[in-house]
């Protein structure tokens, strides 16, 4: 690794989400408390409903299920959270790139998360249309392969899986600055986001990896938490009907709580890495930064 390699660590870039958070505790408070309202917002509607179960019973009816019993609150909750996740995500890219900018904790809602929220929703909608199209295009190629070699038909397949999980790795690293660029300099920049990530895959690969590891961490310990509230569950499910519902809407009350938290640490994570990473490149230039 060429250049600072304190500045271009992948581990400085992993762990710059705890740094702000400790830096700015009071702001990690409010972004938790907005991810509270939205989690509340949605368990109440959930706990209300025609049918009360427990936690693990309603995440198993699904979208579609939750859409089809809540109807217009199905599509508040959507946008609650879109607002939650665009308005934050924004926060932490600003608390990283303009720490300085500490009016209303870094929160705002005007252009930049107006930018982030369209290409939030269209990169969705690109995702459902075009997402399958490397597989697709690598099975036509194989196709011919695997008709030649009847035998080796699920080695093919196995390697064109790969293959097609590495395409899309590669794809997302490559242009996973894409939103942090956009709020450091806002505005569309199309022509750089590309060019932004050449030679810096293995840099930002790695920190996302260490994300990756810190998240999936944090998702078992909060889990483990979960699976503790849920245990006083049965302790209210014989009891009136009132009462069961109200001990329902507790434990959904603490189950959002923790999952408020797990959001609220899990997207600064992953945020602050990318502001962390943007920064660094930016302010290297035209230096070589790539990880040999």
């Amino acid at each position: 690794m060429r250049g600072s390699s304190t500045a271009f660590a992948p581990t400085a870039a992993a762990f710059e989400g705890f740094r702000l958070i400790r830096r700015e505790p009071r702001a990690a408070a409010v972004w938790t408390l907005l991810w509270l309202v939205a989690f509340l917002f949605t368990a109440i509607v959930v706990a209300t409903g025609d049918r009360v179960g427990l936690p693990g019973q309603m995440a198993a009816r699904g979208l579609r299920d939750f859409g089809r019993r809540f109807g217009p609150f199905a599509v508040l909750s959507s946008a609650l959270f879109l607002i939650v996740w665009v308005t934050t995500t924004v926060a932490a890219y600003r608390a990283v790139l303009r720490p300085a900018d500490r009016r209303y904790y870094f929160l705002r809602l005007g252009a930049d998360e107006m930018r982030l929220a369209v290409m939030t929703i269209i990169s969705f909608v690109l995702i459902l249309v075009f997402g399958g199209v490397p597989a697709y295009l690598l099975f036509v190629l194989i196709s011919p392969l695997m008709q030649a070699m009847p035998a080796l038909a699920r080695d093919l397949a196995t390697a064109g899986a790969l293959a097609t999980v590495c395409v899309d790795i590669w794809l997302g690293v490559r242009l996973s600055l894409i939103a942090v660029e956009t709020v450091a300099e806002r505005r569309f920049h199309l022509t750089a986001y590309w060019p932004l990530a050449k030679g810096r895959f293995w840099y930002l690969m790695s920190a996302y990896f260490l994300c990756f590891v810190v998240v999936f961490g944090l998702s078992v310990l909060f889990f483990l938490l979960g699976q503790g509230l849920t245990t006083v569950a049965p302790a209210v499910l014989g009891e009136p009907n009132l009462l069961r519902r109200t001990g329902v809407m507790m434990l959904a009350a603490g189950l959002a709580v923790l999952t408020a938290c797990f959001f609220l640490v899990s997207t600064t994570v992953f945020c602050a890495c990318q502001a962390y990473a943007f920064r660094a490149i930016a302010a290297a230039g035209e230096e070589d930064v790539t990880i040999d």
